[in-house]
């Protein structure tokens, strides 16, 4: 029959081995321990490793002393080797303003320059190499933090949109090059911000020409004629061609409320195509187009083979009055699958 020890001191013990159960052995204090080690002269933890496997190592100094002095003191293997690298969760730095009263004496002048100090080894264990982590909560950006004055982006004040506005009017930039060659050019207040359609977003913009001043407003924000009054004035100009509408919007002469790009802005208000638009459409405008399944089936008694045929054929003369030459925006909405479809060919061929 089996009997057990009245006091259990590990299987050491037990077989007599000698050796204790690590929970059960009395180790140094932790400033003990850690002045032992320091007097070794390891330089990391690699090294450390291969001395307590080394059989060099007395038994009271443990050999993971992050457990045996978790409560005790632990602060890392930095500081346990005396190599003063300490863990970063379990560093002490100087207070934010502190800190960033020695990094203004330093005189450095970027980010960049900020790191190669960093790295240069000359840095004080208590100021932290990553200050917006380690000062979260005070962090104002790296200008603050090297007082060059140059704040966050997201943490300036900007003057209200009216008054950035007039500013950058009364310089007399004419275009949105001029006006990102200014902003490069050191010379913008930082008070005025360089993307102010982000800035002012929803507090005025109103796109660049207003912005500078040059009258020019943002095609999205434009208010045009309705699609009626518009084709009725690009009618009166009497203009044969595609090209001859687009000469025409070069020319200086296109009001600002007649859009250079009607099939956007009137795409669901009526576009017909350019030839609608320029009053060029030989079909009366008293004659429905056919329905799209009707205008199909005859296009596919054509039997083109290629778009170019079917432009050819339009051009001919010989298409009926209510089959339109632009059914992909006649029929956009009723049916249209493209032009293999439209013409009765596969697209696979």
């Amino acid at each position: 029959m089996r009997t057990r020890p009245d006091k259990w001191v590990g299987m050491g013990d037990w077989l007599g081995t000698g050796r204790v159960a690590d929970q059960l052995r009395r180790y140094r204090s932790f400033d003990e321990a850690r002045a032992f080690v320091h007097g070794l002269g390891l330089k990391s933890t690699v090294e450390w490793r291969e001395y307590y496997t080394s059989g060099k190592k007395p038994d009271d100094i443990p050999a993971k002393p992050d457990n045996t002095y978790a409560d005790a003191g632990w602060a890392g293997y930095g500081d346990w080797l005396g190599t003063r690298t300490v863990a970063p969760h379990l560093r002490v730095y100087r207070s934010f303003d502190e800190a960033r009263a020695f990094v203004h004496g330093l005189g450095l002048k970027s980010s960049a320059e900020w790191f190669n100090y960093c790295r240069s080894g000359n840095k004080p264990a208590d100021i932290p190499r990553n200050p917006n982590t380690a000062f979260s909560d005070s962090w104002a950006g790296y200008g603050d933090w090297l007082g060059t004055g140059t704040v966050a982006t997201h943490l300036r004040e900007y003057r209200s949109f009216e008054e950035a506005r007039a500013f950058v009017r009364s310089l007399g930039l004419k275009s949105q090059g001029e006006w990102l060659d200014y902003c490069k050019s050191g010379k913008k207040p930082v008070d005025i911000p360089v993307k102010p359609y982000k800035t002012y977003a929803n507090a005025g913009w109103a796109g660049e020409g207003d912005w500078l001043g040059t009258g020019r407003i943002a095609t999205h924000l434009r208010k045009y004629r309705s699609f009626e009054q518009a084709r009725a004035f690009v009618r009166g100009l009497e203009l044969k061609s595609e090209t001859e509408w687009r000469n025409y919007c070069k020319s200086g002469q296109k009001p600002d409320d007649i859009p250079a790009a009607p099939f956007r802005i009137y795409a669901e208000a009526g576009w017909a195509g350019m030839s609608d638009w320029l009053g060029t459409a030989t079909k009366p405008r008293n004659v429905p187009w056919r329905s799209f399944g009707d205008a199909r089936a005859y296009v596919h008694g054509l039997k083109l083979e290629s778009l170019t045929e079917w432009l050819t054929y339009c051009k001919s003369g010989k298409k009926p009055n209510d089959i339109p030459s632009n059914p992909q925006q006649v029929y956009a909405q009723l049916g249209w699958a493209g032009t293999a479809d439209w013409l009765g060919y596969s697209s696979n061929r």
